[in-house]
């Protein structure tokens, strides 16, 4: 189970209240909490079984509970009667009304003593219980009851035994709360009170907005509060977490950079077999070949972005690179772990925002591989010659920048149809008719052409081998 639970149930205004035996407990309950009962190790009643199962029932949440996990591995008087209690806290609904479940709260059995009861908020304002309770009743808002629940071991062992840690904790992020319920600051109003609970200690909040428009919780927002408070709670035990996690990014980081450097250096060699990645690579230095602007991942186009995501997934495959990927992941659920049981789906490190740096690496890498860039400079020095001509292109001229443009397209067409002549995969598969139109996309001067050609005749393995 995670470390700490927090449960958010709300009340609209003038709620109609219901169920309200259930909660008999509350009334009749003070004098068993006054001391330890020999009998409380007995099976639980009948009764409290049967109060349990409805109660469960109706609100399936409290299977989420601490003490419902104490419940079900060993069902005494004693964890019925707090699995029951907490249950109707859970739900202020049972107390009849607001101002009933304010006082509760305030006044109830080992709830630590603040003035003349349990209530705290913000630091300097003052708390009249009577008015709080009337506030809280009139107000015209929605109001949030969250409960925060810790195991004891956890609260003596971190130092939230007691109120004063809490209270300082709450403060320092009633604005994070605020923000995630959607409220403006200065409009959130906000009570708590520590219950110094033998089992699981807890603190009940009180939380709402003077502006009826305002206030709205969703499940990202319990989330993000409930993540928030428990990396405060439980930072002593997160830092050597924290701690690998770093290390494994920095390691994966540094892999995957060596990886394409090697696989980059085997491509100019004319050594590399992998001539899926290697067709993958050669495609986005074409592409970046012809790219202005910052050669940065984040301002491409998405078509180029796709092609370097796709050689990062098959980077991923790497044994190194997966195995680190793995030890990241396995840190960052340890923390996850401790506010909540449910864990994200594993995104593949093609997706992952904190690794996009190795997307970069991948671009900047594939700029290294050896094509030619002799057309491209030489179209830019003729336009700079050009613009720099005080005289107008004569007819001649004109046709033959038209003329340019029309191989450079003829150029990128042969080797176009040299490509899907080469995938293996595909009915049209002939290499012999893509060697002749790598060889006219090279006559007319394409750089990545003259590579592939070389690679293959170097190589004898599609067509007869000529080194020559």
């Amino acid at each position: 189970m995670a470390k700490i639970i927090l449960k958010s149930p709300y009340l609209k205004p003038n709620a109609k209240m219901h169920i309200e035996n259930y909660v008999r407990y509350i009334a009749t309950r003070e004098g068993a909490e006054t001391a330890k009962n020999s009998t409380n190790t007995l099976p639980a009643f009948e009764t409290q079984k049967q109060l349990i199962g409805r109660l469960v029932k109706t609100y399936p949440d409290s299977k989420d509970l601490f003490e419902h996990a104490d419940y079900l591995s060993n069902p005494t008087r004693e964890n019925a009667d707090e699995l029951i209690m907490r249950i109707a806290e859970m739900h202020s609904e049972l107390f009849g009304d607001r101002e009933k479940y304010v006082k509760y709260i305030a006044e109830r059995p080992r709830v630590e003593i603040i003035s003349s009861h349990g209530l705290f908020t913000d630091d300097g304002a003052p708390i009249i219980l009577s008015d709080v309770a009337k506030e809280v009743a009139e107000s015209e808002s929605n109001i949030w009851t969250h409960i925060i629940s810790l195991r004891r071991r956890d609260a003596e062992r971190l130092g939230y035994n007691c109120a004063d840690e809490w209270m300082q904790l709450i403060r320092a992020n009633r604005n994070m709360i605020a923000r995630n319920m959607k409220i403006a600051p200065e409009n959130f109003r906000w009570y708590a009170a520590f219950h110094n609970e033998s089992h699981h200690p807890h603190v009940h909040m009180i939380a709402y907005s003077t502006n009826p428009n305002e206030a709205y919780l969703t499940k990202n927002g319990i989330r993000e509060i409930k993540s928030t408070l428990a990396k405060q709670i439980f930072r002593q035990d997160l830092i050597s977490i924290y701690e690998k996690q770093t290390e494994y990014r920095y390691e994966l980081k540094l892999n995957s950079r060596e990886v394409i450097e090697k696989i980059i250096s085997k491509i100019n060699s004319g050594v590399y077999d992998n001539p899926k990645l290697e067709e993958m690579l050669l495609n986005l230095a074409d592409r970046l070949s012809k790219t202005s602007g910052k050669k940065v991942y984040g301002y491409l186009k998405a078509d180029v972005k796709a092609i370097i995501d796709s050689i990062v997934d098959e980077i991923a495959s790497d044994e190194r690179i997966s195995a680190l990927y793995d030890l990241w992941y396995e840190q960052r659920e340890n923390i996850i772990r401790t506010y909540t049981d449910e864990l994200p789906k594993h995104v593949p490190l093609s997706q992952n925002k904190e690794f996009k740096s190795i997307k970069n690496a991948v671009m900047q890498e594939a700029m290294n591989i050896v094509t030619d860039s002799i057309i491209a400079a030489d179209y830019e020095e003729n336009a700079d010659e050009q613009s720099e001509s005080d005289s107008e292109p004569s007819d001649e001229e004109t046709e033959h920048v038209l003329s340019q443009k029309e191989k450079t397209s003829l150029m990128w067409k042969y080797y176009s149809d040299a490509k899907k002549l080469l995938d293996r995969k595909s009915d049209n598969y002939n290499p012999t008719k893509a060697v002749e139109f790598l060889i006219e996309s090279a006559k007319l001067g394409c750089g990545v052409a003259k590579y592939r050609l070389g690679k293959m005749f170097l190589q004898g393995k599609v067509v007869p081998k000529n080194v020559d």
